[in-house]
């Protein structure tokens, strides 16, 4: 009877070893956890940080005719990320912003923000560019920038200054509204 017994159990311990999943030491996947603890809440151009902070460059109003090939671009519309908000934006501390490289809005091929609407000009997009803080050139949306403009917090202010232009993308252009948007995020150290 004993053997009956351990039998069976030997038998079904074998049947269920067999049904349990196998256990994998191969790693699958990784995640990664980025951020920072600050105590610098700096306002931007005013306003305090978050997603209602939005700013406006207005590009003005191109005529079509000045677009003559691929790579011309509108005169650079200079514009400005003020930071401020007295001693709560604390001095010596560096801020720098980073663009969401993520977004739908960027063209994956040139880094430019595609214009959106169901009336947009076609054959251009929104080339961004760092102007300022030692920063020049063309920022390529669709990845990281390698060296991000830094501007160095004084008197409980500082100033990070970029420019944007249409630029025609395509043998030629039709005219409609030039819109689009990218998102940031503000970074202190």
């Amino acid at each position: 009877m004993k053997r009956t017994i351990l039998g069976s159990l030997t038998a079904g311990c074998v049947v269920m070893a067999a049904m349990a999943p196998s256990l994998s030491h191969a790693f699958d996947g990784q995640l990664d956890f980025t951020g920072s603890i600050t105590d610098v809440t700096c306002t931007i151009n005013g306003k305090p940080a978050g997603p209602n902070n939005r700013t406006t460059v207005d590009l003005g109003r191109v005529d079509p005719i000045i677009f003559t090939g691929i790579g011309v671009k509108s005169p650079a519309v200079p514009f400005s990320l003020v930071l401020g908000g007295g001693t709560a934006c604390k001095d010596k501390t560096k801020a720098s912003i980073s663009f969401d490289t993520g977004s739908a809005n960027i063209d994956p091929v040139t880094g430019n923000l595609i214009l959106q609407g169901s009336a947009a000009a076609q054959g251009v997009q929104i080339e961004v560019s760092d102007n300022g803080n030692s920063a020049t050139g063309k920022i390529a949306l669709n990845q990281a920038q390698a060296s991000p403009q830094v501007a160095t917090i004084t008197g409980n202010t500082a100033t990070l200054t970029y420019s944007a232009a249409y630029v025609q993308t395509a043998a030629s252009v039709t005219a409609g509204a030039g819109n689009s948007f990218i998102r940031y995020t503000m970074a202190y150290y």
